[in-house]
C-alpha cells in the first residue's frame, strides 16, 4: 500500500475550478454536518483533553445549558473533575449538536454554489490526527512510564478486600500489579502516536490506535471506567483517519484485485510553501513540547510513587489494641478497632505528594483519610478544605514497629502495631514453577 503526503497528492486539474469534482447536494450536506458536528467534538473534547479546558470554557458553559435545559429544564453547573462521563459533558454533546444543526443550516443557505470541500475535509482530516496523535502520546507515556494505574501499588490501596473493590478499581490494580504489562501497552500507544506524526508513517499509527483505543473503550465500558466519552470519541477518531484506506481494506478482506494508491486530497494552503512549512514546525515543536512535559512530570509522579517519604509508609498489623485502657472486641462498634492499618507518606517531589491514612475495622470495612504529618503528629481529614477530623500521636520504637494514640469518636484508642509486608511482594517472574500439592487447598486456585 503506497501512500502519498498531502502536501503531493492531488491533481493539476484539481486546481482549476472548472474541473473541480462536482458534490452532490446531499454529499455537501453531509459534509457540512460531519465538519460542524465532528470537528467541534474533536475540538471540545479531544482537544480540550489536552489541558485546553480554560480556553474553551466559555463555549462548554453555553452548550452544556442548552442541552442541560432541552433535557432538564434548567441549567447546569461546570465542575472540573479527575474522572469524566458527567452530567453536564453529556449536556454539552447535545448543546453541541443543536447548535451545530444551526450551523449547517446557515452554512446551506449562504454557500450552496460550491462544488466540492475537499481542501476543508482534508483540513479536518490534518486536524483530527494531530489530535489523535497528541492524545496517544499522553496517554502512551503514562503507561510506559507506569504512573497512570502506579498509585495502586501504594500501601494505602492495600487493605480493602477483593470483594468490595469496584471494577474501576479491579481493572486499575490489575494494570498497576505489574509494570512491564503496563509499559507493554503504553508503548504500543506511544508508538502509534509517533507514528502518526509522519506522513510516511501515518498508516501504521492509524491502524495501532484504532487496536489500541477499541481495547481501551471495550475496558472503559465493561470496568465502568470514568471516560467512557473520550475513549469512544477517540476509537472514533482513529477509525476516521483511517477512512482513506478503507477502500484498500474492503479489497484486501474480500480478497478481490490488487490495492491502489493511497491519494490523500490537499489540505487548505498547503500549496504555499510557507504554510506548509509552518505548519510542519508546529506540528513537531507543539509534539516535541508537550511530550517532553509530559516525561518529566511522569517521571516525577513514578519517583514519589516509589520513595517513601519516612518509616511510617506502609501495611501494618496490630498486636494489641485498647479502648479506654480496655482491650477491644471484635463486635465493639462505636469506635471498631483497627486491625490493620495503612500510611502512605510520600511526598518528595514538590507539588505533588501522597499522603494518605487507611484504617480496616473487624469486618474488613476501610476508611480512608488525607494526612498530613506534623513531626509524631498526624492529622487526618476526609477534604483539603476540611479541618483535622482526628489527630493520631504517632511514635516507632523500631523501623517495623508502630504505636498510635489519639481520640476517636469520643474514646481514647492505643494500638500497637507490626509492619505486615504482603504476599504479593514475593511474587515474581519464574519461568518454571513450582510443582503444586494436588491436594493443597489451593490446587483449584
Amino acid at each position: 500500500m503506497t501512500t502519498v503526503a498531502p502536501e503531493q497528492s492531488g491533481t493539476a486539474e484539481d486546481e482549476v475550478a472548472g474541473a473541480a469534482p462536482q458534490w452532490t447536494p446531499l454529499q455537501k450536506l453531509g459534509f457540512r454536518l460531519l465538519f460542524t458536528i465532528g470537528g467541534g467534538i474533536l475540538l471540545l473534547s479531544v482537544y480540550d483533553n489536552l489541558g485546553l479546558y480554560s480556553l474553551f470554557e466559555p463555549v462548554l458553559w453555553l452548550t452544556a445549558q442548552i442541552g442541560s435545559i432541552l433535557i432538564r429544564g434548567r441549567g447546569i453547573e461546570l465542575t472540573v473533575s479527575s474522572g469524566g462521563d458527567l452530567l453536564w459533558l453529556w449536556c454539552y454533546h447535545l448543546g453541541w449538536i443543536v447548535l451545530a444543526v444551526a450551523i449547517t443550516a446557515i452554512w446551506t443557505v449562504l454557500d450552496r454554489r460550491r462544488s466540492n470541500y475537499r481542501g476543508l475535509a482534508a483540513s479536518l482530516w490534518v486536524f483530527a490526527r494531530f489530535g489523535l496523535a497528541m492524545s496517544m502520546i499522553t496517554y502512551g507515556i503514562a503507561k510506559a512510564i507506569p504512573t497512570q494505574m502506579g498509585f495502586m501499588a501504594l500501601p494505602d490501596r492495600q487493605l480493602q478486600l477483593a470483594g468490595d473493590t469496584s471494577l474501576f478499581n479491579t481493572l486499575w490494580g490489575f494494570m498497576g500489579a505489574s509494570e512491564p504489562y503496563s509499559i507493554a501497552t503504553g508503548l504500543v500507544e506511544l508508538v502509534s502516536g509517533l507514528l502518526l506524526l509522519w506522513n510516511r508513517t501515518w498508516v501504521l499509527g492509524a491502524l495501532g490506535s484504532v487496536f489500541a483505543m477499541a481495547q481501551v473503550f471495550l475496558l472503559n465500558m465493561t470496568y465502568d471506567v470514568p471516560v467512557k466519552q473520550v475513549s469512544g470519541e477517540l476509537f472514533l477518531v482513529a477509525v476516521a483517519v483511517t477512512a482513506p484506506l478503507w477502500p484498500n481494506l474492503v479489497r484486501v478482506v474480500l480478497n478481490r484485485v490488487s490495492t491502489q494508491p493511497v491519494r490523500l486530497w490537499r489540505a487548505l494552503g498547503s500549496s504555499r510553501k510557507w504554510v506548509l512549512t509552518t505548519g510542519v514546525v508546529l506540528k513537531f515543536g507543539v509534539a516535541a513540547v508537550l511530550t517532553a512535559l509530559i516525561i518529566l512530570q511522569s517521571i516525577a509522579v513514578y519517583s514519589t510513587y516509589n520513595t517513601p517519604t519516612s518509616s511510617l509508609d506502609g501495611v501494618w498489623h496490630a498486636t494489641s489494641f485498647t479502648i479506654d485502657g480496655h482491650g477491644a472486641t471484635l463486635n465493639q462498634i462505636q469506635p471498631a478497632p483497627w486491625p490493620n492499618v495503612a500510611i502512605s507518606h510520600r511526598d518528595t517531589v514538590a507539588e505533588f505528594s501522597v499522603m494518605k491514612f487507611v484504617s480496616q475495622t473487624p469486618d474488613g470495612r476501610t476508611s480512608a483519610w488525607l494526612l498530613q504529618v506534623k513531626d509524631d503528629r498526624l492529622e487526618l481529614r476526609k477534604r483539603e478544605s476540611d479541618p483535622p477530623q482526628l489527630v493520631l500521636q504517632a511514635h516507632q520504637p523500631s523501623r517495623d514497629r508502630l504505636l498510635l494514640n489519639g481520640v476517636v469518636e469520643g474514646k481514647r484508642i492505643e494500638g500497637t502495631y507490626e509492619r505486615r509486608f504482603m504476599e504479593r511482594s514475593k511474587s515474581g517472574f519464574r519461568w518454571i514453577q513450582p510443582e503444586m500439592d494436588p491436594d493443597s487447598v489451593d490446587a483449584d486456585g
